[in-house]
């Protein structure tokens, strides 16, 4: 098997210039790089990454820890912090904690032995797991992200959307479309949590010379009796947002069945943009919550620590809305809105 060695000899240049090369150490010439790249295609060369990860003491694997991977929400988030890290020819390694019968304990050692680059965490917006273990893997070198959780930075970057910034859009949006008796339906149970997104979703509203909105809990497994519904109706709610995209699309099916008229007589907001938004009857209009972008981000920090470059230690970004069919007419949907 032919060796750097071997390579700088065919390509008449030192050892150190190819080492340093194949390291992205160095940036040399054109013509050098054109020989080096000749010279290992002709010998077949293939670089030894568990030689060169032992004398690192790291590989080029970033890890995610994340509640589930076959959770939308999550993947897509997942898909923007692989597209990223490949750019710069790392590997992404995933462990789910939703599904594993490790403890974190024993996932932190996996990660340990496996010598990784970093640790990307990955979770719900008020999650705290995993932030005794952070500075464990910070006091050992090894970087970390601390991705979707609204927490202040301790000792990592830290990058989540604006989740509160979301339900005042929504709002905004069902008054600027006419709806007077507002309802955020959740199915949250951390109630600071609550009482954050009800006072940014009462903003437009009480603005506007609204009742305070309505806060709605909704059952797990949405149903035609369901008391949310029935509630909904009994307040004459004729514009809500529902903090789960999901349970968002359950909601406008269940209402249909009901004979309700979307959006003459309810305009209905989902928290978030996948592909169930788009294929939901009628199509439902969400708040962009940047998955995909949050994910590239992340990896961002995560190589900026990697590779020794500043970082900003909090980054929020900022939601849209896309306005679809369950919230304005056909002929509004159909300029462009």
């Amino acid at each position: 098997m032919p060796t750097i060695k071997d390579i700088a000899k065919h390509a008449n240049v030192s050892i150190c210039t190819v080492s340093r090369y194949l390291n992205n150490n160095i940036v040399v010439k054109k013509q050098t790089e054109e020989r080096i790249l000749k010279a290992i295609d002709e010998l077949g060369y293939v670089p030894n990454m568990v030689a060169q990860s032992l004398k690192r003491n790291r590989t080029q694997n970033v890890a995610v820890i994340l509640p589930r991977i076959n959770n939308m929400y999550y993947s897509e988030m997942t898909a923007g912090i692989s597209q990223r890290l490949l750019q710069s020819h790392y590997n992404l390694f995933i462990f789910e904690v939703g599904n594993a019968e490790r403890t974190e304990q024993e996932i932190l050692m996996s990660m340990r032995e496996n010598m990784v680059a970093g640790v990307i965490f990955m979770g719900q917006s008020q999650d705290y797991s995993f932030r005794e273990s952070l500075h464990m893997l910070l006091d050992r070198g090894i970087p970390a992200v601390y991705m979707n959780r609204v927490v202040k930075p301790d000792g990592c970057p830290v990058i989540y959307p604006d989740f509160f910034r979301a339900s005042e859009l929504a709002a905004a949006h069902l008054v600027d479309t006419g709806k007077r008796r507002l309802a955020l339906v959740h199915q949250l149970s951390d109630e600071a949590l609550i009482a954050r997104h009800r006072s940014r979703f009462s903003v437009p509203a009480l603005a506007a010379g609204l009742d305070e909105p309505l806060l709605v809990y909704a059952e797990h497994g949405l149903s035609q009796s369901d008391a949310c519904l029935n509630q909904l109706e009994a307040q004459e709610v004729d514009g809500v947002f529902v903090l789960n995209e999901i349970l968002a699309a359950r909601l406008t099916k269940a209402l249909v069945r009901r004979g309700k008229r979307i959006p003459e007589q309810i305009g209905v907001i989902g928290l978030g943009n996948s592909v169930i938004s788009s294929i939901t009857v009628p199509e439902l209009t969400g708040v962009d919550l940047k998955n995909h972008e949050l994910g590239v981000r992340g990896a961002e920090l995560m190589l900026a620590q990697i590779e020794g470059r500043p970082f900003e230690p909090l980054t929020v970004i900022e939601p849209s809305l896309l306005k679809r069919e369950s919230t304005l007419m056909p002929s509004a949907v159909k300029v462009g809105c």
